[in-house]
């Protein structure tokens, strides 16, 4: 096949959801290349317009988004929790709710925490929270009551590798991952412009390397139905899914950074400034 064949075969199949051997062979060619390093800057644009939307959301509120997100978003994730652990509550659920559950568990957080200004940072915190809770309920089930949950020992290093990569991306906003300030503060005002700017452009190139393999890894998954171990249901996709989405992001977060660089030295203003992690942006 042309390349312009694979490529065409990538994104028709991938909106369709139609997914075989013959488009895994697709994505494994050169022309994931070609698809996926244009959606990368292209998605990291459109999210970089969704921030500075949620930016005048919280202007006109006159407070943090977060305020009315995270009640929702912790409501929706201790009902999902209580459905996994407990039977008596899964049977409820599903008898009001039908399939719907896991709909309200995943996307309804999903959908507010694009209101967010910073959305990494609620993936992370609540990504360690049920990462906690299932590890902490299992060890008691195990040596309690001597029973344990088969998915609790696989579905928390999942939620580690999202909370990582999300974290990650968040601290490359503060400037707090591999920024090297102590060297950079030293040279001039050009000098640091031209650092931080190869940073930013080495970030982007190395989102689209890791949007396109993680691309790849999740199509394959798909296509071999890989299900989480201890699970009859959940497919692993699912978390392998928010590995390019983040990489986009942290492409969104390298332009960011570049737009602030360059306002900083039109305007005078100190290029590198003390950051915290865990800080706001």
């Amino acid at each position: 096949m042309s390349i312009w064949a694979d490529m065409s075969t990538i994104v028709m199949a991938t909106v369709t959801g139609d997914i075989n051997f013959k488009v895994v062979k697709a994505y494994r060619s050169d022309a994931a290349w070609l698809v996926f390093g244009p959606l990368t800057l292209v998605g990291a644009i459109v999210f970089y317009y969704r921030e500075r939307l949620a930016e005048g959301l919280e202007a006109r509120l006159g407070y943090s988004a977060t305020r009315f997100t995270h009640p929702i978003i912790a409501a929706m994730l201790a009902l999902g929790l209580a459905a996994a652990f407990l039977d008596p509550v899964s049977e409820t659920l599903t008898a009001l709710l039908g399939d719907n559950l896991r709909l309200l568990v995943v996307f309804v957080p999903v959908l507010l925490i694009l209101l967010e200004r910073s959305p990494e940072r609620t993936i992370v915190v609540y990504c360690y929270i049920v990462m906690a809770v299932i590890i902490f309920v299992g060890v008691i089930q195990r040596f309690g009551f001597s029973i344990q949950a088969p998915w609790s020992t696989t579905i928390p290093p999942l939620l580690f590798m999202i909370m990582a990569w999300y974290g990650c991306t968040f601290n490359i906003r503060l400037r707090t991952h591999l920024s090297f300030s102590e060297f950079r503060t030293s040279l001039g005002r050009t000098g640091q412009l031209f650092w931080l700017t190869l940073d930013n452009i080495l970030w982007l190139l190395f989102c689209i390397i890791l949007v396109t393999t993680t691309a790849r890894v999740t199509v394959n998954t798909y296509d071999n139905f890989a299900i989480v171990l201890g699970t009859d249901d959940i497919m692993r996709w699912w978390f392998l899914l928010t590995m390019p989405l983040c990489f986009i992001l942290l492409a969104t977060r390298a332009i960011e950074n570049i737009v602030e660089d360059l306002g900083k030295y039109k305007s005078g203003g100190p290029m590198i400034e003390q950051a915290v992690i865990g800080g706001d942006t």
